[in-house]
């Protein structure tokens, strides 16, 4: 991400997630929202980023960066109560969640769901189910001996783990997820080892003339390999926004890391739906290292969490407001 120099991207429910519970509709957004709690007060911002070294020229070359990256932790926070809400968030497709039902992914959305719905008197409770779940996880889990797909859905495990730890606000759950920094990261390069990578989209009317073999691929491949580019871009965007709060830079790397920004297609809950966006919509297969090139043909309403976020990074927040337009700021509360 690098966000310090240039403008350049920085068991507790298991046994009751039957079948029905996972059956939620075509409607991404049709459950009753939990109440509306600030998932990340200014506080836990403070709190990480007391141990900065005000005296380091790379925290003071990153300060135009702390408002962008404030606004974008909080958005981040916020996923775990979305993944709760709805099962899909900006990198877990709910379709591909119901079709395969990893153990692991319903462990984390019952961990998930007990975190959103703690209290005084169940948060040492919450916080225990939470860690371990997460132990279980790594410990049960070998990145180089599972399928792409176990593999993806640990990493997105682990991911909804870390972003509740890290951002909390509690010191002992900030203090675990930084030791399993290492493992998740691991994964990660492992998972991105196994992604494939976008290219830059073809104009509806060309792709309407490719053969047969070059035309849209199945839905349910294309879900998993897009929520796999996602779930590493996600991840390597969380550490990179962490670490900024904390040292005030940093330096990931985002080399050859994209994803389908379209709304429509990853928002897509039916292979109709799907196929529809395949085919009128620009796909809008961005890469990060060619971010303005690739979104130029964008319009807001093109744009999901993702890529609002990703935008969030290179424009700050004035600029993707600007971008947004009124019509569309509310929604990612920009206003």
């Amino acid at each position: 991400m690098q966000l310090q120099h240039s403008p350049t991207l920085m068991h507790g429910f298991t046994p009751y997630l039957t079948d029905p519970f996972l059956d939620l509709g075509s409607d991404p957004f049709n459950l009753p929202s939990l109440p509306l709690d600030d998932f990340l007060n200014t506080a836990v911002v403070q709190d990480i980023m007391a141990d900065q070294d005000a005296d380091d020229a790379e925290v003071v070359a990153g300060t135009i960066y702390q408002a962008r990256v404030e606004f974008a932790v909080r958005r981040i926070a916020a996923v775990p109560k979305t993944f709760t809400e709805t099962a899909q968030t900006m990198f877990i497709h709910r379709r591909y969640f119901q079709e395969k039902s990893p153990q692991v992914l319903q462990d984390a959305l019952s961990a998930c769901a007990l975190y959103c719905l703690k209290t005084p008197d169940t948060q040492a409770l919450v916080f225990r189910n939470l860690e371990n779940k997460a132990q279980q996880l790594i410990a049960n889990t070998d990145p180089f001996r599972i399928s792409r797909p176990d593999l993806l859905a640990a990493v997105q495990a682990l991911l909804l783990y870390q972003i509740i730890r890290l951002f909390d606000g509690d010191i002992r759950l900030r203090a675990q997820a930084e030791v399993d920094e290492v493992t998740i990261m691991t994964w990660v390069d492992r998972l991105r080892s196994c992604m494939r990578p976008v290219a830059p989209s073809l104009p509806p009317a060309t792709e309407a003339l490719l053969e047969p073999q070059h035309r849209a691929p199945d839905w349910l491949h294309w879900l998993l390999d897009e929520s796999i580019r996602r779930t590493v871009c996600t991840a390597i965007m969380v550490k990179g926004f962490y670490d900024f709060l904390k040292y005030g830079y940093d330096k990931a790397h985002t080399n050859r890391i994209g994803f389908t920004a379209q709304a429509a297609l990853w928002n897509a809950q039916s292979e109709y739906g799907w196929r529809t966006a395949y085919r009128e919509r620009e796909r809008l297969e961005v890469r990060l290292a060619h971010w303005e090139e690739d979104i130029a043909k964008a319009a807001p309403d093109d744009l999901e969490e993702l890529g609002m976020l990703t935008m969030l990074t290179f424009k700050g927040v004035e600029g993707t407001a600007e971008w947004l337009g009124e019509a569309h700021i509310a929604k990612y509360g920009l206003e």
